[in-house]
């Protein structure tokens, strides 16, 4: 069993078809064929079954699958670490980012290492709580990097505190709201609110602070992206709760109006793999997102919120906050 076999494997798991794969794949059908026979043969087990409707994997061929992905992976990663050594950064890097950090965060970052590591093929996936399980991604390799919420963290990761920020009410423009005027729990009460769809890690924050003191949201609307919510918000259809950076852009143009909820925060953490090493693109990445984020929060930007844990540098030296 060799790489190559493996990715030709793999090709042929996801397009159902052993042409299909030799024409996506630049290599004859027969020799195909050939390289599967040999796998299977190594392993002793069949690993595709074959019919008129096309190829499924056998109970064996899904177990492979799942363990060839990751041990791609390991091998990208160990490939791409040799030639950081060697010369210029390349292969893959895959980050997790929430929907709500798009404009403060994802782009200026995604800008910046284009610039930085143009050989280096950079995957995004953003969503939300329930859409996007960035822990599960980061944990089974699939993911390199993310931020995620604060929650209780896997063994087989490391977790690194990165920003705290106010849960925040957000209203039409001219709603009275304003960034200088906290509100406490009880000014959420009588409000009609579009608010995220469960499960939503923010919603569970406010909701939780309004329990412990026996009130409850009125929820008129429910929506499952946070850019439907904003639009439901602009146009008068309600309010909403978010974290600050969700609706910094809008807030700007005056689009809004936002107040922090006093005492309610949200803490986002920075999560990679315990026994993976990042590559240097990696590391530089995890250094990026700190830079960017302390750079917003410092222009203003990115108001009433922290930078957590630590700052690197340059040359590397950690700089405690």
């Amino acid at each position: 069993m060799n790489v190559r076999q493996l990715r030709y494997f793999l090709q042929i798991a996801e397009l159902g078809s052993v042409t299909r794969a030799a024409e996506v794949l630049h290599i004859a059908q027969p020799a195909l064929s050939r390289q599967m026979r040999s796998l299977e043969e190594d392993l002793d087990a069949t690993l595709l079954h074959r019919s008129e409707r096309g190829i499924t994997l056998t109970e064996a061929g899904e177990s492979l699958r799942e363990s060839a992905v990751e041990l791609l992976r390991h091998f990208d990663r160990v490939r791409s670490e040799v030639r950081d050594r060697s010369g210029d950064a390349s292969g893959e890097l895959t980050i997790a980012l929430p929907p709500s950090m798009s404009e403060l965060l994802a782009f200026p970052v995604i800008q910046r290492f284009r610039t930085s590591f143009p050989n280096v093929l950079l995957k995004v996936f953003e969503g939300s709580s329930g859409v996007l399980d960035a822990w599960s991604m980061v944990a089974q390799g699939r993911a390199d990097l993310a931020v995620v919420a604060s929650g209780e963290p896997l063994a087989s990761l490391e977790a690194f505190p990165f920003i705290e920020e106010p849960m925040c009410l957000i209203g039409p423009p001219g709603s009275g709201l304003a960034m200088n005027k906290p509100l406490n729990v009880e000014d959420l009460v009588d409000r009609p609110m579009v608010a995220m769809s469960r499960p939503n890690v923010g919603r569970m924050i406010v909701e939780s602070a309004m329990a412990e003191r026996n009130f409850r949201l009125n929820v008129a609307m429910e929506v499952n992206t946070r850019q439907l919510v904003l639009k439901a918000v602009e146009s008068g259809l309600g309010f909403t709760t978010l974290p600050l950076c969700s609706g910094s852009d809008l807030l700007e143009r005056g689009a809004i109006s936002m107040a922090p909820i006093d005492g309610v925060v949200i803490s986002w953490l920075l999560i990679k793999g315990r026994e993976q090493g990042l590559s240097v693109a990696g590391q530089r990445m995890q250094l990026m997102l700190r830079q960017v984020a302390h750079e917003q929060i410092s222009t203003g930007r990115w108001p009433l919120a922290r930078l957590k844990g630590f700052m690197p540098s340059e040359d590397g030296a950690v700089r405690h906050l």
